[in-house]
Parts: structure tokens; C-alpha cells; sequence
């Protein structure tokens, strides 16, 4: 990640992907909607020949079956790249130990690292072909976002394991946020 696809994640609150992760996060989309074209790419060629075609009923479900399908994915595809925003006041060296401490129960393995973001990866497991985590530190908040890894081979479902990186690493947060309001309001 550079700082231009972390200033615009931040803005579209969106994780930005490279043109190879674009194709790799969206490949079961480009598969679906290639089915039809491939139909009609075999009618065109026999058109073509001189010979007269037509699309029969029975072929009318790999036409339009393969491009809802692939809308849908698109959208839930996009729909993963969004970030959950959690609004703190902890510093950087309480949220980098939570970070470790979330990371080591999950076996999160780090990838890239810097003062502006976070991003770790998980081994590849019997439900999973593992997940990549991404955490950008704004001014008093944090992005995160979980996704099936960009490396590894292209998956719709993580089997919940996206959403548990997510929510783990939520809990832990709020609760030390919640503690350290308590060690204020206990110091007043």
C-alpha cells in the first residue's frame, strides 16, 4: 500500500486495491460473466459462417443465470472492501499492543508495517485459504478491514473468519478504550 491508496481508502473509506488485486479479488466476477459471452461467441462464429442460428429456451439460463450470479458477487465483493471505522483515544503504542496481542490469538503473520498502517496476513487453513488484515490509523480513529488474501487463490466465502478478525480486534479496542476512560474519570 502506498499513500495515495491509503488517503483514498480513508476518504472512500474503501480498501483500495492494485490493478492484480482488483483481478484477483473480483476474478470469480470476470468468470461468471465470461459463461455467456462464451455462448455468444459460438453464435456469432457460426453467424459469421453464413449459417443461420437462433438461441434456444434451454440456453437462456446460461445467458442470464451467470450475469445475476455475477452481479451479486460484484456486490458483495465491493461490499468487503469497506472499512469499520472505530472512533479512540488511545495512543499508538496501546493500539500497536493490541494489535500484537489480537494478532497472536488470530495467528496474524504481519506483512507491511509503518507509522500509517498495518497489514498482516493468516496462514492458509482447512476452512480458509487465509485472510489478509488491514489497519490505517487516522487522528483518533482506525480502518479496518479483513478480506480473503489477495496472494492466494480468489474466495467468496472465509467460512466467518474475516468478520472474527474484525470483531476481535473491535472488542478489544473498545474495552481498553472503556478502561482508560475509567482511569480518567477514577483520576478526577
Amino acid at each position: 500500500m502506498n499513500e495515495q491508496q491509503r488517503q483514498i481508502s480513508i476518504e472512500k473509506n474503501k480498501l483500495q486495491l492494485s490493478f492484480w488485486d482488483k483481478f484477483s479479488h473480483f476474478s470469480l466476477v470476470a468468470f461468471l460473466c465470461s459463461i455467456p459471452l462464451i455462448f455468444l461467441f459460438f453464435h456469432l462464429k457460426v453467424w459469421f459462417n453464413g449459417k443461420t442460428t437462433q438461441f434456444f429456451i434451454g440456453e437462456l439460463p446460461f445467458l442470464v443465470i451467470p450475469i445475476i450470479l455475477g452481479v451479486v458477487v460484484y456486490k458483495l465483493q465491493c461490499n468487503r472492501l469497506k472499512f469499520k471505522v472505530v472512533q479512540t483515544n488511545l495512543s499508538r503504542q496501546e493500539l500497536d499492543d493490541i494489535i500484537e496481542k489480537v494478532g497472536k490469538e488470530l495467528k496474524w503473520y504481519p506483512n507491511e508495517i509503518n507509522e500509517n498502517y498495518f497489514i498482516a496476513k493468516t496462514h492458509q487453513s482447512f476452512f480458509s485459504w487465509g485472510e489478509q488484515i488491514t489497519i490505517i490509523f487516522g487522528t483518533n480513529e482506525i480502518f479496518i478491514n479483513s478480506i480473503c488474501d489477495l496472494d492466494k487463490r480468489s474466495s467468496v466465502v472465509s467460512m466467518g473468519r474475516n468478520k472474527k478478525n474484525v470483531r476481535r480486534l473491535i472488542e478489544e479496542i473498545e474495552t481498553a478504550d472503556a478502561g482508560a476512560g475509567h482511569l480518567i474519570l477514577a483520576q478526577e
